[in-house]
C-alpha cells in the first residue's frame, strides 16, 4: 500500500507541475480567485457592515452605513507577492470608493496594510495595484516591508458611501517579468536537489538560493514516501510558491497531463448506475452471486476515493456512484431479510474485543504525537455516524458476501481489510493503519456479527489519531485528492 500511495503521489506531483509550467509559459496567473459564490471568500462572508449577494457575473456587496468592509481571499497555498506583485481586481462600482490592501505573511506575523492603494471608479474596471510600490504600515503606523511570500492572510478593504454597491468578478496576481524555465525538463533537470538524509522540517535553503530563484526546478529525495514528498513540497513552497516540484528521476511530459475528462467520468458513472439497476432487477430470493455483488458494491466507493474524485472540486459522477453503491447494497440486504448480523452488542465481550486498536492508537500518540486537539461534539457525533456507515458497508455488505464465496476465513479477512485500506487511498500511512485495524474488526465481526461496538471502536481510534497524531506520523486523515492539499 505504501508503494501504491507513492506511485499515485508521484503522478499527482507531475500533473501539478505540468499544469503550473504550462500556465507560466502561457503568461497566465498562477494565483487567481474567480468570485462567484460566498464560499469563494474567507469565511464565506464580508467582514464589516455590508451585505453579500451572489450574482451570475460575480459577488455584489452593498455597504450599509459607509464604514469600511473587508473581503478575504482564501490562501490554499502560499503566494509569491515579491515576484508577482501586480494585484489585478476586476470590479464595478456604482459609486466612487477607496480600496486598501492588507496582508499577514504567517499566523504569527505582523499585519500590514497599504491605505488608498487604488480608487474605485464608477464604471467597470480592472484595477492593477503594484504591491511592491505601496507604502505599507502596521496597525500602529510603523513602516513594514512590501509583501514577499504570504501564506496566511490577504484582504481587500473597501470604503464606499452607504447604499453603494460593488460587484467583484475576479482577483489575480500578475508579474511584470516572464518566468524563466528550461525549454524541456528531463529526468535530470534540477536547480535544487533536496537531501534525503535531512528532515523537511529542519531544511532551510541558503540565502543566495532564495534570492536567486523564483521558479526553481526542485527534485525531491530519492525513495521518499508519499507523506515525505508532500511535506517537502509544502516546505519548498514556504520559500518559492511557484517552484516546479518533481519526484526524483522523473521527466516532465511535453504535453500537459490531464485527468479524465468530465464527459468520460460521467459516462463511466452512467454505465455503472445502469449495471446496478440491471443487477437489482435480476436479484431473486435465495440466489446469491457473491463475487458480482462484491464488485458492484466496491466499485462506486473505489471510483470516488482511489480514483481521486473526492477533492476541493468533488466529482458529481463520483459522488453519485458512491451513493448508488450504498443504495444498491442496502436494498440487497433488505430483500434478504432476516440477516445474520445485528446492530447492538449482546455481551460485554462484543464491546470489549473491538477496542483493541484503541490502546495501539494511544501508544502511537504517546510515542510520536502531540497534545490532544479539541474536537467538538458535533464532529464526534458525525464521525461516529460515518464510522457506522463504513463498517456496515465493509462488514455487513462486502464481508457478508465474501463469506458465501467459499474462500477460507483468513482470505476473507484479508480481502475485506485490503478493500478498507484502499478506501483511504492515497494516504499511505493511514492505508496501512486501516488495513491492520480492519483485520481485527473483521475478525471481531466474524466472531460476533454486531456492528455498533465495532463502529464505536473505529470512531474512538480514529478520533484519537486525529486529535493527537496528525501532523507527525500521519500527515493528515484526508483521502483521495484532498490528501494532496
Amino acid at each position: 500500500m505504501a508503494a501504491l500511495s507513492g506511485w499515485i503521489t508521484r503522478g499527482q506531483l507531475i500533473h501539478q507541475a505540468s499544469h503550473d509550467v504550462a500556465t507560466l509559459r502561457a503568461g497566465k496567473p498562477l494565483w487567481q480567485w474567480q468570485l462567484r459564490q460566498p464560499s469563494d471568500l474567507v469565511a464565506s462572508r464580508v467582514f464589516g457592515a455590508a451585505d453579500l449577494e451572489a450574482m451570475p457575473h460575480g459577488l455584489v456587496i452593498t455597504s450599509r452605513d459607509g464604514t469600511p468592509f473587508e473581503v478575504g481571499l482564501p490562501l490554499a497555498v502560499p503566494v509569491d507577492l515579491a515576484h508577482w506583485p501586480l494585484l489585478r481586481v476586476d470590479m464595478q462600482g456604482n459609486r466612487e470608493g477607496v480600496l486598501d490592501v492588507s496582508y499577514q505573511s504567517t499566523e504569527s506575523g505582523t499585519p500590514c496594510a497599504a491605505d488608498r492603494a487604488a480608487m474605485i471608479p464608477t464604471s467597470a474596471a480592472t484595477l492593477s495595484i503594484d504591491l511592491a510600490n505601496e507604502a505599507w504600515r502596521t496597525v500602529d503606523g510603523a513602516p513594514c516591508q512590501a509583501p514577499d511570500v504570504v501564506a496566511y492572510l490577504l484582504r481587500l478593504r473597501v470604503t464606499m458611501p452607504a447604499g453603494a454597491t460593488l460587484a467583484l468578478h475576479s482577483v489575480a496576481l500578475a508579474t511584470p517579468e516572464p518566468a524563466k524555465l528550461p525549454p524541456t525538463i528531463d529526468r535530470q533537470t534540477a536547480d535544487i536537489r533536496l537531501p534525503g538524509s535531512e528532515s523537511s522540517a529542519n531544511w532551510t535553503p541558503a540565502a543566495r538560493q532564495v534570492a536567486g530563484y523564483r521558479t526553481p526546478v526542485i527534485r525531491l529525495p530519492e525513495g521518499a514516501t508519499a507523506e515525505a514528498m508532500l511535506l517537502w513540497r509544502d516546505r519548498v513552497r514556504q520559500y518559492w510558491p511557484a517552484a516546479v516540484v518533481l519526484p526524483f528521476g522523473q521527466a516532465l511530459p511535453r504535453a500537459t497531463s490531464n485527468h479524465m475528462p468530465t464527459w468520460l467520468d460521467a459516462g463511466v458513472a452512467a454505465l455503472y448506475l445502469a449495471s446496478l439497476v440491471w443487477l437489482a432487477i435480476r436479484q431473486r430470493p435465495g440466489v446469491v452471486r457473491p463475487w458480482t455483488e462484491v464488485a458492484a458494491i466496491a466499485f462506486g466507493p473505489l471510483w470516488l476515493i482511489a480514483g481521486l474524485r473526492w477533492g476541493p472540486g468533488a466529482s458529481i459522477p463520483g459522488i453519485t456512484a458512491f451513493l448508488a453503491a450504498l443504495i444498491y447494497g442496502g436494498q440487497s440486504e433488505w430483500r434478504r431479510r432476516p440477516v445474520e448480523w445485528g446492530w447492538f452488542g449482546r455481551t460485554w465481550s462484543d464491546w470489549i474485543y473491538p477496542l483493541l486498536p484503541l490502546p495501539v492508537a494511544l501508544a502511537l500518540t504517546l510515542a510520536d504525537g502531540h497534545h490532544l486537539l479539541h474536537l467538538d461534539a458535533r464532529h464526534i457525533a458525525a464521525y461516529l455516524a460515518w464510522a457506522l456507515l463504513q463498517q456496515w458497508a465493509m462488514l455487513a455488505l462486502v464481508m457478508g458476501r465474501l463469506e458465501r464465496t467459499g474462500l477460507p476465513r483468513p482470505a476473507i479477512l484479508l480481502v475485506t481489510a485490503t478493500l478498507f485500506g484502499l478506501l483511504h487511498t492515497p494516504n499511505g500511512s493511514l492505508m496501512q493503519l486501516c488495513l491492520a485495524a480492519e483485520l481485527w474488526w473483521a475478525w471481531s465481526f466474524m466472531r460476533s456479527p454486531r456492528l455498533l461496538p465495532i463502529a464505536v471502536a473505529h470512531a474512538a481510534s480514529a478520533l484519537l489519531v486525529e486529535s493527537g497524531l496528525t501532523g507527525h506520523l500521519l500527515r493528515s486523515l484526508e483521502v483521495s485528492a484532498r490528501f494532496f492539499q
